[in-house]
This record gives C-alpha cells, sequence and structure tokens, in this order.
C-alpha cells in the first residue's frame, strides 16, 4: 500500500466531505504506522472537519508530540477553543497568530482576548484580520466589536454603518449597530429600528433580549414583558429569562411578582459549573430551629453590602447561620453584625461548610416575606473599622470640606458597565471650587487621566480591601459616585452621598430621581438628558457651592 497514494486519496475524500471514507483510509494507514506524525495529523484534522473535537484533541497531540507542526498547532489552536479549554488554546493561538491565514483562527482568538479584557491585544489582530478578509463580514464585525470594547465608538460607528450597507441582511451586524446607537449615541429610537432588523434577518432570541432592554430604559414595561414573553418562546435559556422578567417587574414596583421570577434562578442551580450553582435543600422560608443555614453572597460587593441588612431578620429562624462572603467585605460583615452570637462567616472557597438549608443573600426579602417598599436598616447598618478611620484620618488631614469621589463602574456586563461609568473630567468642573478638598476613591481606574488634577488626592492605591474604603469614607463629609459598589458602602456606613444615575438606572433603583428607600444618607441625581449629564453636573455643582464658604 503506497502511503502518499492513500493520502492524497483520503484527502480528496474530505473535500467531497465523505469523512467516513477518509476516516477508515486514515486508520486502515495508522495499524502499519501508528507514529506517523502526518498520518496522525491528518486524521485529527479530519476529527476538527467532523466537528470530533475530542478524538481530534486526541490524534492531534499525538502528531505534534511526534513533530511540531505549523497546520497542528493551528488544528489543536481550534480544537481546545471548541472544547474550551481556553488556557490551553491560548498557547497555540499565539504560536501561529503571527503567521496564519485562517480566518477562523484569527476569529477566535479576537474571541478569546476580548472574554479575558485583553481588549487592545484583541483590536490589534482583529485589525490584522481585516487586512486580510476585507470583505468578510465577519471580519468587519470582529474589527467593529474590537473598537467597542476599547472604547472607540466612532471608528465602530463608521465601519458598522458600512457593514449593513454592505450586507444589509446581516442580523449580528444590525444587533451592533444598534448596541452602538443605544450605548454610545444614547439613540434608543434607532437602536429599536436595528433590533427590529435583527428580528428580522437574524437571531431572533438577542432580537428579542435587546428590544426588551430598549423597551425597559424607555419606561415601556408592558412592551418589555411582551418581548420576552417572545424571548421565551424562542429560547432555551431559563435563567436570563427569569431575571429579566424580575428587573421588569422591579421598575415596575410590583415587588411580589419581580421575585416569583427573580428566586426562579435557582431552579437552574444544579445544572451550572460555578460553586452558588452546587448549592442544594434550598430554604423555604419557615422556622428550622435545629438546623443550620448557608447563606451565600451572591452577585457584585453592591448587592452584597445592599442585601446584607436582612441578616438579622434571618438568624432568629435557625439554631446557626453560616454566611459565605466575599474575603473583600467579611471585616465588615463580622464587625457589622457581631451582635448575632449564632452567626459565622466564611470566605469563598473550594467548598462549604456544613448545612442543612441554603439560601442566596439577594433572596432573603422574598422569603422573609419583607416588601421592598418597607426596607428595613435605611438609616446604615455597616461599621467601619476604628483602626481604619484612625489611620486615614492621619492621612486625610484638611480643614476644607473633604469630598470623596468614584466616576467608574466595576463588576458589570459590558453594556452596563458603560451606561453607569464617566470619565473623571465629568467632574472637572468642581475641582475649581475653593475649600474643598477632593480624594479619589477609586480603584484600579481604566485611564490615568485622573492623575492631571494635581488637586485631587488618591487613596485609591491604598485600598486593599473595603476596611480601607471604609475607614476613608468615615473621614469624609460627602461622596460623590456613580452606581457602584463605593455608592452602597457610603450608604451603608450613614455617610452623606450623591449618587450620579443615568437616565435608565439599574433595577435597584427602581424610578427614584431624588431619594432611594435603600438608604436614607444618599441623594439622587438622575440624569434626564440622554445625551448628556450637564444638567447633573450642574445641579451637583451648585449643591456644593451651598455646602462651601467661597
Amino acid at each position: 500500500m503506497d502511503l502518499v497514494t492513500e493520502v492524497k486519496r483520503a484527502v480528496e475524500f474530505t473535500k467531497n466531505n465523505e469523512f467516513v471514507k477518509a476516516e477508515r483510509i486514515y486508520k486502515t494507514l495508522l495499524k502499519d504506522n501508528k507514529d506517523n506524525p502526518l498520518i496522525l495529523s491528518f486524521l485529527g484534522l479530519l476529527y476538527l472537519n467532523m466537528g470530533l473535537y475530542k478524538k481530534a484533541e486526541k490524534y492531534l497531540t499525538l502528531a505534534y508530540q511526534l513533530q511540531h507542526n505549523f497546520a497542528v498547532a493551528e488544528g489543536l489552536a481550534l480544537t481546545k477553543y471548541y472544547l474550551s479549554k481556553e488556557t490551553e488554546s491560548i498557547k497555540y493561538f499565539e504560536e501561529v497568530i503571527d503567521k496564519t491565514k485562517s480566518f477562523d483562527v484569527f476569529d477566535k482568538y479576537v474571541n478569546i482576548l476580548l472574554n479575558n479584557f485583553k481588549h487592545t491585544k484583541a483590536l490589534t489582530y482583529a485589525k490584522k484580520c481585516y487586512e486580510l478578509f476585507p470583505l468578510k463580514k465577519e471580519s468587519i464585525l470582529n474589527l467593529v466589536y474590537s473598537y467597542m470594547h476599547v472604547g472607540e465608538f466612532k471608528e465602530a460607528f463608521s465601519l458598522c454603518e458600512q457593514l449593513v450597507k454592505q450586507y444589509p441582511k446581516y442580523g449580528e451586524g444590525w444587533l451592533k449597530l444598534g448596541l452602538i446607537y443605544e450605548v454610545y449615541l444614547h439613540d434608543e429610537k434607532v437602536a429599536k429600528m436595528c433590533y427590529q432588523n435583527v428580528l428580522k434577518y437574524g437571531d431572533k432570541e438577542a432580537a428579542y433580549y435587546n428590544l426588551a432592554v430598549n423597551a425597559n430604559k424607555t419606561g415601556d414595561y408592558d412592551k418589555a414583558l411582551e418581548y420576552l414573553k417572545k424571548l421565551k418562546k424562542t429560547s432555551n435559556i431559563e435563567e436570563s429569562f427569569n431575571f429579566s422578567m424580575a428587573v421588569t417587574y422591579f421598575k415596575k414596583r410590583m415587588f411580589k411578582k419581580a421575585y416569583q421570577y427573580y428566586v426562579k434562578k435557582e431552579q437552574d442551580l444544579f445544572e451550572k459549573d460555578s460553586l452558588v450553582h452546587q448549592l442544594k435543600r434550598l430554604w423555604d422560608g419557615k422556622v428550622y430551629k435545629d438546623e443550620i443555614l448557608l447563606i451565600f453572597c451572591d452577585q457584585g460587593v453592591g448587592d452584597c453590602i445592599m442585601f446584607a441588612r436582612y441578616i438579622p431578620y434571618v438568624a432568629n429562624k435557625f439554631k446557626r447561620v453560616k454566611v459565605l462572603v466575599r474575603k473583600s467585605i467579611v471585616g465588615l460583615y463580622k464587625r457589622s453584625f457581631k451582635g448575632l452570637k449564632n452567626v459565622e462567616f466564611y470566605t469563598k472557597g473550594k467548598r462549604f461548610p456544613h448545612y442543612d438549608k441554603s439560601v442566596v443573600l439577594s433572596n432573603l426579602p422574598y422569603y422573609l416575606k419583607m416588601p421592598l417598599n418597607n426596607i428595613p436598616s435605611s438609616k446604615g447598618y455597616m461599621i467601619a473599622d476604628a483602626e481604619k478611620i484612625s489611620e486615614y484620618q492621619k492621612r486625610m488631614q484638611s480643614n476644607s470640606f473633604k469630598v470623596g469621589i468614584c466616576w467608574e463602574a466595576g463588576s458589570a456586563g459590558w453594556r452596563e458597565l458603560l451606561n453607569r461609568t464617566l470619565n473623571v473630567s465629568f467632574y472637572e468642573s468642581f475641582f475649581n471650587i475653593k475649600n474643598i478638598q477632593f480624594y479619589s476613591l477609586q480603584v484600579n481606574p481604566s485611564l490615568d487621566n485622573y492623575k492631571k488634577y494635581s488637586g485631587l488626592i488618591d487613596l485609591g492605591t491604598s485600598f486593599k480591601d473595603f476596611d480601607d474604603t471604609a475607614g476613608a469614607i468615615k473621614n469624609l463629609d460627602l461622596v460623590i459616585t456613580v452606581d457602584t459598589s463605593v455608592a452602597h458602602l457610603a450608604g451603608a456606613l450613614g455617610v452623606k452621598t450623591f449618587m450620579l444615575l443615568p437616565y435608565c438606572p439599574d433595577w435597584r433603583w427602581f424610578d427614584n430621581d431624588n431619594k432611594t428607600e435603600w438608604y436614607d444618607s444618599i441623594k439622587i441625581f438622575k440624569q434626564k438628558n440622554t445625551m448628556s449629564w450637564d444638567d447633573v453636573i450642574d445641579k451637583i455643582e451648585k449643591e456644593l457651592y451651598k455646602r462651601c464658604i467661597v
């Protein structure tokens, strides 16, 4: 049997999509040539082409071990990607990316870089891919998306307009253009038209979801519910549907209805990989005096602070309560609730401590039957570390009115982050007011332009956890912040706070535009003009002048 002739036959079968015939030839050849890297690689690439990724991984790995080959490295990069082994796939992508001419390699590598927040690097390779494949619609889309992730929306907008003109029936193009109109141009009307084109030409699930978001942002909650019900018919993603329904009902202040969907997320807990999805024996809200309750602090730090107020109300329903909390705020929890003798606090690890019943923190109001129109402890319930307060008092000695500022939201989805984030330059007019000393509470800001303001003292670089942040905040006369964990912490500490809210705020703030039921010390300044923050900045500036002798 001539090996070269047989391989050529198999290649021809592969070109004609006669995969089984090609597989049979390679398997026969391997009986007498089991360590032949060429046959191993061809068989591995065949399996990759067939979508049999486990088999592809096996044979490509064997081939790569015998002989480092460019085509094999490309194949392994893609195979590991499809098997969701991102860390391993990156190794092979980086080996071939500067030499490859494969669109699939560029496409998947850019996707991985974006998923791992390596946005600048993603843009570099998205540009290179576009140079090689300028007429390929997916290539243009990758570049648009990469521009969006680095905040270059002008470039993204121009390119995306070109994309939908060139490919008017490409739903993904309309989806990205809708997002640009929404988060960059703040034109919800045109964004809606783009999402309607997604419904016409593309993914109905994505279309209904984004149309629901659009309706929620414009206050048309009934329409949002209508879109979500249509989404339900096209999607099997139960958790995202339930959460979106809950958010809409929260905004309508239909709290009981909202929580009926909000707690349904727990129905999907058992099929996921993260720690929270391993919870068993979910609490039903009843009293179990001889059992142990495990409270899992879910979602972001802001939620962990906001919903912590409910812990005392559940403590008397169980023999013991174990609270699993983020390391960065465990000190705050222990200090603030030290009077609860049967409550213990643990930092999150790989395993749960022993428990009989479990619940996620944000669902406590529902199981306690405590309505959100009568929220407890709004005057403050968190206690800062006295030593940290003293430490920052020494660092913040000033006779001026002390104001801490925060301008970026973190740990949020891409859309939400952009909606809740400002550039520090928006606060520039504040820095000209006399008799005010400003302090930055921002940790790891994405841009370093805050450094140009000589009168702004940076405290964020000294924050190791939220005990530090709380210690600094307790020395301030006022906090000015966007919707982020700092706002929740300042409110929970009872410190006077001005919070800047976008015109379409997170559901936690309901329809409030002045005060919030969660924290008495927070005053809301809500954006009225969707295209500008000028009205909000002007109002805060006037408030600052009132509080200071100029």
